[in-house]
């Protein structure tokens, strides 16, 4: 049961984990934020504000540079790091001696909800679909620049103990004026979002180009597409219940639904190169060319980007 004014940590305190930290504080719940500095010694000297589509908002949560210093009693643990550090995170929390009573994963990706729940118990693991766009304007400031649709938090499949839990985590996401809603199962989502992100990522990334950019490129487009068409058959061999009955019904709704509102946004992986960090595509395009290979189908496109995001890493973190 997470109360009125719940404890919440938030492992991960880059640009989501700020805006959802930053505006759970700023309702008055007591929020922990772990993250590193100048951002974090930042928000310990002036708190943290919230700038963008959410509003303006201002809290004043305690922060950490370090997980294991995060272990005390908590309603629930925010997790949005990104997804190469899940691992680490996930043996962390299992060896607090406050265990978490409830993890949700705000992340990218594919594999961090299995991966958290293999280390803290399934029945206290929840996923999100997390589709608004932030970066960090400045230390102390988290900027909110796009969002599509809801925030929405449930268990990966069917669980109703856990949908729950979920309910009430998205009332409290909802309250602080994110827009949240809880769902009974994750996992189609979390593909719909994979596909959504798949080839405009890296084509973004890869270009300096914004999402829009991407899809109006005569160049770019037909990449894109081909991308989309790969994860959706890996999808549907993998017996992963999505909406639409075929590829080209995802992308009719991908072009009218999903590119246009968040069209302005420039990807974290096109910001993570740009600062010579380790990028998310192995758990995005890598995880399609994972399952592509468990269920037999050939994603040579997704492939061809991953590489091609691997080499941009390595030019931009040895330059």
């Amino acid at each position: 049961m997470i109360p009125g004014r719940a404890r919440i940590v938030v492992a991960g305190a880059g640009a989501v984990g700020s805006v959802v930290g930053g505006m759970l504080a700023a309702k008055g719940h007591e929020v922990l934020l772990v993250g590193r500095d100048p951002h974090m010694a930042a928000i310990a000297r002036d708190g943290l504000r919230v700038t963008g589509l959410f509003g303006e908002h201002h809290g004043r949560p305690r922060t950490t540079t370090g997980l294991a210093a995060a272990d005390e009693a908590a309603d629930v643990v925010l997790v949005s790091v990104k997804s190469h550090a899940t691992a680490e995170v996930a043996r962390t929390l299992a060896g607090w001696r406050n265990a978490p009573p409830l993890v949700v994963s705000l992340q990218n990706g594919l594999g961090n909800v299995e991966t958290l729940a293999a280390a803290v118990g399934a029945g206290r693991v929840l996923g999100a679909r997390v589709i608004f766009g932030a970066l960090l304007a400045r230390p102390g400031v988290a900027h909110v620049t796009v969002n599509a649709r809801p925030v929405a938090i449930g268990p990966l499949h069917d669980d109703p103990r856990l949908l729950e839990h979920a309910e009430r985590v998205a009332a409290l996401v909802l309250a602080c004026g994110i827009p949240a809603e809880a769902r009974p199962s994750v996992e189609p989502l979390l593909w719909e979002k994979v596909l959504y992100n798949c080839g405009l990522n890296p084509l973004g990334a890869l270009h300096s180009l914004t999402y829009g950019e991407v899809v109006a490129s005569p160049e770019l487009r037909p990449v894109l597409d081909a991308a989309i068409d790969e994860g959706f058959a890996v999808a549907r061999a993998c017996g992963i219940a999505l909406p639409w009955r075929e590829a080209a019904d995802f992308r009719a709704h991908f072009h009218a639904t999903l590119v246009p509102p968040t069209a302005e946004h420039r990807s974290s992986m096109r910001q993570d190169l740009e600062a010579r960090r380790q990028t998310e595509v192995d758990a995005i395009g890598g995880a399609i060319v994972r399952a592509g290979a468990r269920c037999g189908v050939a994603t040579p496109v997704n492939a061809r980007l991953v590489d091609a995001i691997h080499a941009a890493e390595r030019v931009t973190r040895t330059g």
